[in-house]
């Protein structure tokens, strides 16, 4: 589990913040909040804290000047900042103190997620390699696969599990506790595929047998209970897997 403390001055911002990072299924904790960058800098000086949300403006100290001196009692703190201004000399600022990504203000569900997912993984990777362990693992206290091979086929069985729901690379790296470019390379060493292809060439078989299950499913049926979210995108992706669209195949027109 990671600790992070979130540094906003805007109370509405901050509770908003804070139910969003709470809601996700991710393992971290925010350990503290702070409405000004001083209390937020006492807070890191006696506290161990692995991830850093700050205002890039604040009373007292604000979120650039907070950064710099947390690189100064922790260096492995990893920041990631709020903005609401898109100007370049805060940006030039910002990436001299090496932050590892930005939010812009309003933050929604989406942004916050895609950033922490990718600041989790790397948390994740960094300590893996710390700890001595193969690159795929995490935490000392998490109990690992035995091998890669066992690896993949767990997350095999993941995927086929999870034909009906949205999958991404991230998801699976984040149920196994391993970073996404080691699930890339796991798929690639032993299915000899990309994880989108491996997975999108599942979900194409499985609509094949519906269709012949199921004749009368339409076309964004199917394509809903993929989860493919877009009809026209699914039809392009059973026409790339299997030579023809889905109404030809359900004509008899078989390519796969």
């Amino acid at each position: 589990m990671y600790t992070a403390i979130i540094a906003e001055d805007s109370k509405p911002i901050l509770r908003n913040i804070e139910a969003l990072l709470q809601s996700m299924e991710l393992p971290v904790r925010i350990s503290a909040t702070a409405s000004n960058g001083l209390d937020a800098m006492e807070y890191i000086k006696t506290n161990p804290v692995d991830i850093l949300l700050t205002d890039i403006r604040m009373p007292k100290l604000d979120g650039l000047a907070l950064i710099g001196q947390c690189r100064q009692v922790n260096p492995a703190l990893k920041a990631v900042l709020i903005s609401g201004y898109s100007d370049f000399e805060y940006t030039r600022k910002a990436l001299n103190l090496q932050v590892f990504d930005y939010l812009l203000k309003p933050v929604e569900r989406q942004q916050l997620a895609e950033v922490m997912q990718r600041l989790v993984a790397h948390l994740q990777e960094q300590e893996g390699s710390r700890i001595g362990l193969p690159e795929g693992a995490i935490s000392a206290g998490q109990q690992r696969p035995k091998s890669s091979e066992e690896l993949f086929k767990q997350l095999e069985q993941y995927v086929q599990e999870q034909l009906y729901a949205p999958l991404s690379i991230t998801e699976a790296a984040l149920k196994f506790h391993v970073s996404p470019s080691y699930v890339s390379r796991i798929f690639k060493r032993y299915s000899h595929q990309t994880f989108v292809h491996y997975s999108m060439r599942l979900k194409i078989a499985e609509a094949c047998r519906l269709i012949a299950l199921r004749p009368e499913l339409k076309v964004k049926e199917l394509s809903e209970l993929l989860s493919f979210g877009d009809q026209h995108y699914f039809s392009k992706v059973f026409k790339d897997y299997t030579g023809v669209s889905p109404t030809e195949y359900r004509g008899g027109e078989r390519g796969y």
